[in-house]
């Protein structure tokens, strides 16, 4: 009798090998024999509510722990429904491998009517991922995994889609499958590092631009700033990488109006770990009229835009050490505390100036309440938009938002696989009233499995910033103002706690309360209470 298992126990077994502890998915009739290999695994099943909701808390557990968040959803509509949060994992370089079925090979391209049938389903997801692919023979699929992982591990950590067929799934595999070393993360050239020693060197009015490519390299950030003495600026995927406390840091000044002051007055600029994107500074670009030092495990960034002086491709870890041997210890003079503080004594409005006071006393509470090593996530809402330059973090704290694709609805599951990720760190999520609704049905995952995190809603019964972009652009307001849900009969049917402060200052108490509260916690928010 043959008992070699199926490919689909197989390819559980091997990611459970490969250090995958958690999988967020959904079983359905098309991926059943993924979950054969569930049995005698040492890998935790969360099962979501919405195919969107599996890929986002893999996002936000990949973006707390640094590993692979992995999602299991079924043929077609599991992927369609996947495919949001795979364009916010590319976007914001988050690794997430989503696993799912396909069709028979025999049918695959053929437009028979089959359940779930898209015609060529890697193709779908490809421009969201890395790579995507479809096996044809179970003794592909290890080799296929292995370069997901090489991927996440040596290269720029974009998701990754595996689309196995329905047959596929249950072929017996012919060898043992086993994981494969990544290739080693890419240092850098000596030519490039010198290059970039010689302009630090020179400069007078030194910068460095934090990007969230650069996380795994903050302690050394640090020591090359305080080598420098000069100031760091966190771009908004880096706002959490440096620690807010730093004399020396800024934090994300992005979003503001003093921004393009700090980057116009720096003669160098070293950006780590950034595309320089957009989003940064929602304009149409930075304003660099200094010299641009880069530093991108994708040397691609440099010519897409922002052509540097000096270009090095590398991990962010290995580059900045390298830097810091070839400057060596003697520490420059470059008045750099002194500018951080003239930075941010600075007066400067955000990107809502007619908002940010009413926002301003919402992240006051916040902050009273956050614990040092907090982590705020942050949904697509105006509150959130404020505390990207308004807001500083906990010393310790993270803060993961949808920075690149700008997705509504990622506050609450992200949150979901950052508590699954970090059980002993308050997190709270931030979403508007709308934004919540996108992804509501989790909450009851939350409340299942007794995650004690905290979402404060903001309720402005409006998709606000859609309306004041209608009426600054002077468009008739429709579709704006949508009939908010009762919150508290909400929470109570997906068995959360529930408040509602009927004062500012009360906020701050409702989210401490929440944070030690056993289980999950819904803290509303009204617009117009006294104090806001």
């Amino acid at each position: 009798m043959d008992t070699r298992p199926t490919c689909g126990e197989a390819l559980v077994k091997l990611l459970e090998d490969y250090g995958v502890d958690t999988v967020f998915g959904i079983p359905g009739v098309h991926n059943l024999e993924l979950y054969r290999g569930f049995a005698g695994a040492n890998i935790r099943h969360v099962l979501p509510r919405h195919e969107q909701g599996a890929a986002f808390m893999a996002d936000g557990y990949a973006r707390m722990t640094g590993k692979p968040g992995v999602a299991f959803v079924i043929t077609g509509a599991g992927v369609t429904n996947a495919m949001t949060p795979l364009g916010q994992s590319f976007t914001d370089s988050v690794p997430v491998l989503l696993v799912s079925s396909d069709n028979p090979r025999e049918t695959l391209g053929k437009g028979y009517g089959c359940l779930h049938e898209v015609t060529d389903q890697s193709a779908m997801t490809r421009p969201l991922c890395a790579f995507s692919e479809t096996p044809s023979d179970p003794e592909e699929v290890p080799g296929i995994v292995a370069r997901a992982f090489d991927q996440f591990n040596s290269r720029r950590p974009r998701p990754v889609h595996l689309s196995v067929p329905l047959d596929l799934l249950a072929e017996q595999t012919r060898t043992d499958w086993s994981p494969r070393p990544a290739a080693p993360k890419p240092g850098p050239e000596l030519d490039a590092i010198e290059q970039a020693a010689t302009l630090l060197d020179q400069a007078k009015r030194p910068l460095i631009l934090v990007g969230g490519g650069a996380r795994g390299a903050a302690q050394q950030i640090i020591e090359l700033a305080e080598r420098l003495d000069c100031p760091t600026l966190g771009t908004v995927a880096g706002k959490d990488v440096l620690p807010s406390n730093h004399p020396l840091h800024l934090g994300c000044l992005m979003w503001s109006s003093v921004c393009d002051q700090v980057l116009s007055e720096a003669d160098v600029v070293l950006a780590i770990g950034t595309e320089l994107s957009r989003n940064d500074t929602y304009n149409d670009q930075f304003v660099l009229p200094g010299k641009l030092i880069r530093i991108d495990i994708d040397a691609a960034e440099f010519d897409l835009r922002f052509r540097p002086a000096v270009g090095i491709r590398s991990d962010a870890k290995l580059a900045v050490e390298a830097l810091l041997d070839v400057l060596g210890p003697q520490v420059a003079t470059n008045n750099g505390v002194e500018r951080a503080a003239a930075y941010r004594a600075t007066p400067f409005e955000g990107f809502l100036p007619k908002l940010e006071d009413k926002h301003a006393a919402i992240l006051e509470q916040i902050g009273q309440a956050m614990p040092e090593d907090g982590v705020l996530v942050g949904d697509m809402t105006q509150v959130i938009y404020t505390s990207i330059p308004k807001f500083p973090l906990p010393p310790k704290g993270r803060f993961l938002f949808p920075a690149g694709y700008g997705t509504l609805g990622y506050g609450l599951p992200a949150a979901i696989g950052a508590k699954i990720g970090a059980p002993d760190r308050a997190v709270l999520a931030v979403a508007g009233d709308s934004g919540f609704l996108y992804t509501a049905p989790e909450m009851m995952v939350a409340s299942e499995l007794g995650l004690n995190i905290v979402a404060l809603v903001w309720n402005n019964r409006a998709l606000g910033q859609i309306r004041d972009d209608m009426v600054n652009r002077r468009i008739q307001t429709v579709g704006v103002t949508p009939e908010p849900p009762d919150f508290e009969a909400l929470a109570k049917a997906f068995r959360w706690s529930y408040a509602r402060p009927d004062r500012a200052e009360n906020i701050a108490d409702a989210l401490k309360a929440g944070f030690a509260a056993n289980g999950p916690t819904l803290v509303e928010v009204q617009d117009g209470i006294p104090g806001l």
